[in-house]
């Protein structure tokens, strides 16, 4: 494997940066513009769709109807999750930002695989939804064919990809002998994981046994927390 066969992949985070001082897109590429036309022309509701009641519901709406006429941003600047304060992109240094941006991806619902630099504008769609998971998934596995992926996705965005080669790398806790999911409580150590692997360079599993913080180590299958 070389570096530049290495994909990590990331979710997207449903906090984001309003606004933005990109040009809109106006136009994208077929992939893209299908699933913008099935969330322009959902007739269906909306509250259900989006997750979202009242004024942050019209707002959702309201940017999700002008996709490609808003202000855009990159994508490192969009998200704003718990897994991008982890990560903290803008304090790397550059080395490490030429990494990320080399050879993380993030999966979303409406852009598919999205290099950080992407400018994308604001939107509102979880992957689950509008069978965004199975339309992206034979797209995105044809552009994983090539590579190595360290797969650091929630299950609903695993659905959205396939891979031949790869690790899944789960966090988990375990307390009185009960070993679960840290889940929620999981994804800043997520984001810092992924800061470590580009501040190191790391390209594989045969080095995750270096990453220690917060208590979590590998254990050859995946990262424990013991409580």
């Amino acid at each position: 494997m070389t570096q530049k066969d290495l994909r990590i992949l990331i979710p997207p985070s449903e906090g984001k940066t309003p606004g933005g001082e990109g040009k809109p897109l106006r136009r994208v590429k077929a992939p893209v513009k299908e699933m913008i036309e099935r969330l322009t022309t959902f007739e269906g509701n909306w509250e259900k769709l989006l997750g979202v009641k009242g004024g942050a519901m019209a707002a959702a709406i309201e940017a999700n109807r002008n996709l490609l006429r808003t202000a855009t941003m990159p994508a490192i600047q969009r998200y704003t999750g718990v897994v991008y304060q982890g990560i903290d992109y803008s304090s790397l240094e550059n080395a490490s930002q030429v990494f990320f941006d080399r050879h993380v991806r993030i999966v979303s619902a409406i852009f598919g695989l999205v290099e950080p630099q992407r400018p994308i504008p604001d939107y509102k769609l979880k992957i689950e939804k509008l069978e965004a998971a199975d339309y992206w998934h034979p797209l995105i596995a044809r552009e994983l064919s090539d590579c190595m992926v360290i797969d650091l996705l929630p299950q609903a965005h695993k659905k959205a990809v396939s891979y031949e080669n790869g690790i899944e790398v789960e966090f988990f806790v375990e307390k009185s002998g009960k070993k679960k999911s840290a889940g929620h409580f999981g994804k800043l150590i997520k984001g810092r994981f992924v800061r470590w692997l580009c501040e190191n360079k790391v390209g594989s599993k045969e080095r995750f046994r270096e990453f220690e913080e917060d208590g979590y180590g590998w254990n050859g299958e995946f990262f424990l927390k013991k409580d």
